[in-house]
């Protein structure tokens, strides 16, 4: 399942919020959470420039915005309409800026323990402590975290690697996002 669609029936876990107290376009900005260094060197490999692809302003009342990093590979690149990105490995981070003092940045990361409940996910989440984040759980494809009104889910598709592997690495991200919140 691809980390998109895990986070769009996530969201559909949480409740409406009025217009009135929706973030404003562009209150957050995932490609300036993370470097292109930073997540070269989490990844192990060279990355093209993070490239922001914002949801915007979403019926949940969020602010969503999309950072999405390809490893740069030596030869032909996987086409498999099948993986996400048709298979390339890549770093993904998606941020969110949610209305303010109503808790739907925690409310996020519960979605993620309803939705391996509902058989929507492979994988009961893990809580994890994460410095400068209110709440932290890795989902089995990435960690989410909250702080105060944001949130955020890093996911890294490395076809190579195992998803213990992986979780290390969405892990090392996860810590340099969360004090930049």
């Amino acid at each position: 399942m691809t980390f998109r669609r895990v986070l769009a029936v996530a969201l559909c876990f949480s409740f409406a919020a009025s217009a009135a107290d929706a973030p404003k376009a562009g209150s957050i900005n995932a490609c300036t959470l993370l470097s292109d260094a930073e997540v070269a060197a989490a990844v192990g490999a060279k990355v093209q420039p993070g490239k922001r692809m914002d949801e915007g302003a979403v019926a949940e009342g969020q602010y969503s915005s999309t950072c999405v990093w390809r490893v740069i590979r030596d030869g032909a690149q996987p086409n498999d309409p099948n993986k996400p990105m048709g298979g390339a490995t890549f770093a993904i981070l998606n941020a969110m800026e949610w209305p303010k003092g109503q808790g739907k940045a925690k409310e996020f990361l519960e979605s993620f323990f309803d939705a391996a409940k509902n058989g929507v996910i492979d994988q009961t989440p893990v809580k994890l402590k994460i410095a400068a984040a209110e709440d932290a759980i890795w989902w089995g494809d990435g960690v989410a975290a909250s702080k105060g009104d944001r949130s955020f889910g890093v996911s890294v598709f490395f076809p190579e690697k195992t998803r213990a592997e992986r979780r290390v690495l969405e892990e090392v991200l996860a810590k340099k996002i969360a004090p930049r919140l």
